[in-house]
């Protein structure tokens, strides 16, 4: 049996026991809301109204002619045929024809990411930028980069919480020429200690911008450490992204420690998407990826995080902010599990484009700027449902109360036939919508590749969302949706929201520019009630008002 059948069979059989992501586009689509603007049109003059008593003259011939039907459903995306192949070295390869433009995108999905950083928060990420910056073989860094550029080519590099992407794009007559370089790259980079000194400077800078400013990466950070909490030991999910003090521990040789053990052709997949066939991707790729290793890559533990026993708060100090970024998270269902899509669809009745959330928090007659819900793809053990708004800073407190309340809702009350139809064909609609391109096919495979997901996905998952009941979806957000075992993370000036949310519990405020240390606890007001929803500004209390 072969090493592709056995890694297909593993996936299926993990399958059938109840995916920052490669399908992030459509998850944001399906959450915002989002949809292209309509086509402008000719302002069309009205016609004269005919003189009283005259007879109406005949309709013009345009609308004598029978107008079409009304247009139907849009038609899902369906996902083209995927012709597999497997190297002698166990790499596999994966080709999606799409012949829309003259371009193909390839995709090498190395089953290593930040999850893998072990005791080197960030290494997964810096290893990555090494190899396309500094240089593969015989060339230098720039000189490498030129030559992917007089092919015509882009070579790019993102590294998820499961896997490092490196990303290519080319056109179809110097496809093998570009995936000769990429081979080199993944292959034989050079790693250079000079390079990765340069980028882990740029790393450092952004990270320290990152703190000072950016208040929705602060409060992921807490949110991924306090939802995947362990007892003794640092859970790979734990470690959302690397603070500049972490950064400079990293070395050339941690790196090259990480490409051997993790970049072995057992551990990667080359998806090839676009104006080419399933025999010049496979020729070009096993010209190109040469590498024979045998060896298997490292196992990760993954053990079940703890969830808190009472609601957890922490405030992300930015003091003077005018806004907060509050994040309630609870973890629901592995992503493979038979309970997933119902989770899913629970998410968007909580927080979908026409959900409980934004009928009651957004403006004009709510409180909050944005709001949403949604699941956060992970590879392995729970997935994180998070509810997301942002408020301004004198409403967090009933902005925050009514994000509780409406979980609690989700938990208690079995939503109707009407809101459950409605979120489940939002995410059946949104499913796949990017892959009428290439670079949008090789995304949604990549995405499948480091879910473990099957070729058959998009069927298998619409077919499972139009079975899904208000009854399963309430009873799957009963399970999973607890507030009162939450995490709560808001990002925002801690002065002036201590108050409002030490109503809820403890508050830990901590400081993102020296590594979220705590700054204090905020003890709770046991003495002050909960905030009720804020439904209009008369309905906030007194100093949640602007």
């Amino acid at each position: 049996m072969s090493e592709r059948t056995k890694r297909r069979e593993r996936r299926e059989r993990r399958a059938a026991r109840p995916w920052l992501s490669w399908t992030a586009a459509a998850l944001a689509a399906a959450v915002c809301g989002c949809a292209p603007a309509a086509p402008s049109a000719r302002p069309v003059a009205p016609a004269a109204a005919p003189s009283k008593g005259a007879p109406e003259a005949p309709p013009p011939e345009a609308e004598r002619r029978e107008q079409p039907p009304p247009s139907g459903p849009a038609r899902p995306a369906r996902m083209p045929a995927i012709a597999w192949a497997e190297l002698p070295s166990g790499l596999s390869v994966a080709t999606a024809v799409n012949r829309a433009l003259p371009l193909v995108e390839v995709r090498v999905v190395v089953r290593g990411g930040s999850s893998a950083d072990g005791e080197r928060t960030g290494l997964a990420a810096l290893t990555g930028q090494l190899l396309v910056h500094g240089g593969a073989g015989g060339l230098p860094g720039r000189e490498l980069l030129a030559r992917v550029e007089s092919l015509g080519a882009s070579l790019w590099v993102d590294t998820g919480l499961d896997a490092t992407v490196i990303g290519l794009r080319a056109t179809p007559d110097r496809l093998a020429e570009a995936i000769e370089l990429l081979g080199l790259v993944v292959q034989r980079p050079r790693l250079d200690a000079a390079e990765l000194t340069r980028l882990k400077a740029r790393a450092v800078d952004a990270a320290r911008d990152r703190a000072r400013t950016d208040g929705r990466w602060g409060a992921l950070m807490v949110l991924f450490r306090d939802l995947y909490a362990l007892p003794t030991e640092l859970h790979p999910y734990a470690s959302f992204g690397a603070t500049a003090s972490e950064l400079p521990k990293i070395t050339a040789a941690d790196c090259r420690a990480f490409h051997a053990a993790w970049y072995v052709p057992k551990n990667t997949v080359v998806v090839v998407a676009g104006d080419t066939t399933p025999e010049a991707a496979r020729a070009a790729v096993e010209k190109a990826f040469a590498d024979r290793r045998g060896a298997e890559p490292p196992a990760l533990s993954f053990t079940d995080p703890m969830p808190p026993g009472a609601l957890k708060i922490t405030i992300v100090d930015r003091p003077k902010s005018a806004e907060s970024e509050i994040f309630v998270g609870v973890l629901g269902p592995e992503r493979r599990d038979p309970e997933w899509p119902a989770l899913a669809v629970a998410g968007q009745v909580l927080g979908g484009p026409s959900g409980r959330l934004s009928r009651d928090l957004l403006e004009p007659r709510g409180a909050a700027r944005a709001a949403s819900a949604a699941t956060i793809d992970v590879a392995e053990g729970p997935v994180p449902l998070v509810v997301q708004a942002v408020a301004p800073a004198a409403r967090t407190g009933a902005v925050a109360q009514a994000m509780l309340e409406q979980a609690e809702q989700l938990a208690t009350t079995m939503p109707s036939q009407e809101e459950t139809e409605a979120a489940a064909g939002r995410l059946s609609a949104v499913l796949g919508l990017g892959i009428g391109t290439a670079a949008g096919l090789a995304d949604e495979i990549a995405g499948m590749q480091v879910l473990e997901l099957p070729d058959d996905y998009h069927d298998s998952y619409r077919k499972e969302l139009r079975d899904i009941t208000p009854a399963l979806a309430g009873k799957v957000a009963a399970d999973h949706v607890r507030p009162a075992r939450a995490v709560v993370v808001v990002a925002g000036d801690a002065q002036v929201i201590g108050p409002m949310l030490s109503r809820f519990g403890d508050v830990k405020v901590v400081d993102p520019t020296r590594d979220f240390e705590r700054k204090r606890t905020i003890q709770r007001d046991a003495s002050a009630s909960p905030a009720p929803a804020p439904d209009a500004d008369r309905a906030a209390p007194a100093q949640d008002r602007p």
